[in-house]
């Protein structure tokens, strides 16, 4: 009988150290799958955070039934996420990028002139590198074409090639 009970799975796994070894995965694999592809844990206290657990039976149904690893369901909404974080960064370098370059233009110092032309260059440069892979619309382009317009102006007059 004692034979029998050592063999028999586990009605309900604890932490995520168990339910890992259970699916044959690491833990941060595990804790994404959670996240991402709906990997049925339970939190006995009903908090975040908290202890979880699982049942073998539902971890089983759910690894023949769910997709794949690799079929990322929330992949376009996390692409439109990341595409509207770029079109604000690229707004707010662009705005820094002008604030070196009026500050380049307005002082007589050449230390100073030289360090902020190459950091506004910098950051040109970089906004232009990625504005190629985000997506801007309406306003948002507007903006960012004007900065860049008055941008390129104050970096020709200070003397550099665009």
């Amino acid at each position: 009988m004692r034979g029998q009970e050592k063999s028999a799975r586990p009605q309900i796994l604890a932490g995520w150290k168990e339910i890992a070894n259970y699916l044959r995965k690491g833990v941060r694999t595990v804790q994404r799958y959670e996240r991402v592809l709906a990997l049925p844990i339970r939190r006995p206290a009903g908090k975040s955070l908290a202890a979880v657990v699982a049942i073998p039976t539902e971890l089983d149904h759910w690894s023949t039934t769910s997709p794949r690893q690799d079929s990322r369901p929330h992949r376009p909404a996390l692409d439109t996420r990341t595409n509207r974080l770029r079109a604000d960064f690229l707004q707010i370098d662009s705005e820094i990028a002008l604030t070196f370059s009026t500050i380049a233009l307005g002082t007589s110092e050449q230390e100073k002139r030289r360090h902020m032309t190459r950091t506004a260059r910098k950051a040109y440069d970089t906004v232009v590198r990625l504005r190629e892979d985000t997506s801007l619309v309406g306003s948002d382009n507007d903006r960012l074409e004007a900065n860049l317009k008055r941008l390129k102006s104050n970096l020709q007059r200070l003397g550099q090639r665009l």
